[in-house]
């Protein structure tokens, strides 16, 4: 029997994601199953488990692939880089923020909620899953990169805080959240009838967080 190579097995992996693509497109993630990737692929019921043994494999590498093309952490380097001072960085992050959410709103957006009603129905899936998504790292080293910059301009007496270093983080994470909430319920779901405006909201987050710091 002929030796299988390595770039047969990466198309035939990639023909599965694509499919899986699509499969997303039009059902909820935590719907999604393997019989539902098996049809729209056109592939035999053997002939997935050669290349993933289960749903949770496939989810896995169909994120990480979304995560890869949207090259958020190097954005996050590059506008790092392009910031002279810890104020700037922080608006020029959350900028980006906005625009990333508005350009990625209908995957990336769509599978961070769909993935939090799946982990709160099967806590189990935080091991297959959550812990091995690039995505999780990403969001991750966005807020960490955030609160870098505030404690940089804390310590560079930039900024004088009003409040709580620990409230004013809170204070983030929720808006954050809150935003991203209802801009996937708006754009996925149509469950808000007006859209929030992400460049706009960004801007008043950042006028309330350097309000918060004393700018």
């Amino acid at each position: 029997m002929p030796k299988v190579s390595q770039a047969y097995i990466a198309q035939k992996k990639e023909k599965i994601l694509d499919a899986a693509v699509q499969v997303f497109s039009s059902k909820p993630l935590y719907e999604m199953t393997m019989l539902d990737v098996i049809h729209q692929a056109g592939l035999s019921r053997g002939g997935i488990y050669k290349y993933y043994d289960n749903i949770d494999e496939v989810l896995v590498a169909m994120i990480n692939r979304m995560t890869a093309e949207n090259r958020f952490i190097d954005q996050i380097e590059e506008t790092l880089a392009n910031s002279s001072s810890s104020k700037a960085a922080i608006e020029k992050l959350l900028f980006l923020l906005g625009r990333y959410i508005q350009t990625h709103v209908n995957s990336l957006g769509k599978v961070q909620f769909e993935l939090t009603v799946l982990v709160s129905n099967h806590p189990e899936k935080v091991e297959s899953i959550l812990t091995k998504l690039t995505e999780q790292e990403s969001g991750q080293y966005l807020m960490t990169t955030l609160f870098q910059q505030i404690q940089s301009g804390i310590v560079s007496k930039t900024f004088q805080p009003r409040y709580p270093v620990e409230d004013i983080s809170n204070f983030i994470i929720l808006q954050i959240d809150g935003f991203m909430h209802s801009a996937v319920m708006a754009h996925c779901y149509g469950a808000i009838e007006t859209a929030p405006d992400e460049d706009k909201t960004m801007s008043m987050l950042t006028e309330m967080i350097f309000y918060m710091l004393g700018v």
